[in-house]
């Protein structure tokens, strides 16, 4: 009896869970906030953020961290305080992490995707 209760339970949280939706309407990325990156063109913005989050991954790892088999609520406090340094870091280097909606995003990938006009073809450059 205990066994077929357990069963029924486990079978209607599984049927509760997937019936939520996920909210994957959008994602998080880092963008400029200050001034002189705000300038500069979407390749060097991408440079910098590509360069500022290397350094900050190589400067999370000496954060430290226990071992998850000798402690495990260490191991879980150590990789929050990693995930908060590297936030931190590229903050302090000019990039905050913001929530971007899916319709926005599908905008700028319309945008990317639209003919290009003669004037435009001219000044885009050939070789890239």
């Amino acid at each position: 009896m205990r066994l077929f209760i357990n069963i029924l339970l486990l079978t209607m949280l599984s049927a509760c869970s997937s019936m939520q939706n996920s909210n994957t309407e959008g994602e998080y990325r880092y963008v400029p906030i200050t001034e002189a990156l705000k300038k500069l063109s979407d390749e060097e913005v991408a440079i910098r953020l590509r360069t500022a989050s290397l350094t900050c991954e190589n400067d999370m790892l000496k954060v430290y961290v226990p071992s998850r088999t000798v402690d495990p609520e260490g191991w879980e406090n150590g990789q929050r305080e990693r995930r908060r340094y590297f936030s931190n870091c590229l903050e302090l280097k000019g990039f905050e992490r913001k929530w971007i909606p899916l319709s926005v995003i599908k905008k700028e990938k319309r945008k990317d995707d639209r003919e290009l006009t003669s004037e435009e073809l001219l000044k885009k450059p050939r070789y890239l």
